[in-house]
């Protein structure tokens, strides 16, 4: 009897060394160079930049039982921008590559920075403007969070085979949430 009330008091002091919890992470952004402008017939035009769209990424969380305040996040996902015409379905899409190391500063604000890069970066013009495929450059990214919520900053250009140059910095607003929640 004694040696299964000891084992189970053991048992329930040790903590894991590394904690894994699944992310999930959505956000807009705003920047970039002009790679398109599309006219409405009613006299507007929308301008579409490298770096904008909105953003739905899943990944990994690791927390060390070591070093509290050291968080590292790994993500992929898909980054989409499209334009208001109703006759036309001209987008952006690419998928964003992110793996970043943070530190918390307390329980409610972490800093952030790593690398991205956009895989798959395609336009579809829709007939209308030329389709357009972009490899993208590996950049830094910076992140400053507050609970579940956080400003970032990327930066990072799309090439194309033509040797054309565009700049996709870009500045947001992201949600995450992690699985489990509990600490």
């Amino acid at each position: 009897m004694f040696l299964l009330v000891s084992t189970s008091v053991l048992a329930q002091q040790a903590e894991p060394s590394v904690m894994a919890k699944f992310l999930i992470e959505a956000g807009v952004e705003y920047g970039g160079d002009e790679i398109a402008r599309v006219f409405f017939t009613n006299g507007e035009d929308q301008v579409m930049r490298a770096g904008q769209g909105g953003y739905l990424a899943v990944g990994g969380q690791l927390e060390f039982a070591q070093v509290k305040p050291l968080m590292l996040r790994t993500s992929i996902g898909i980054k989409f921008n499209t334009t208001a015409a109703d006759n036309a379905n001209i987008r952006l899409t690419r998928l964003p590559f992110v793996a970043m190391s943070f530190w918390k500063i307390n329980d409610d604000f972490r800093f952030g920075a790593g690398i991205t890069s956009h895989l798959g970066v395609k336009f579809y013009g829709d007939d209308f403007l030329p389709d357009a495929d972009f490899k993208s450059t590996l950049g830094p990214r910076f992140e400053l969070g507050y609970k579940w919520i956080a400003l970032t900053y990327s930066a990072l250009n799309y090439n194309t085979e033509a040797g054309a140059s565009f700049s996709a910095n870009s500045i947001g607003a992201a949600v995450s949430f992690t699985i489990p929640d509990k600490k």
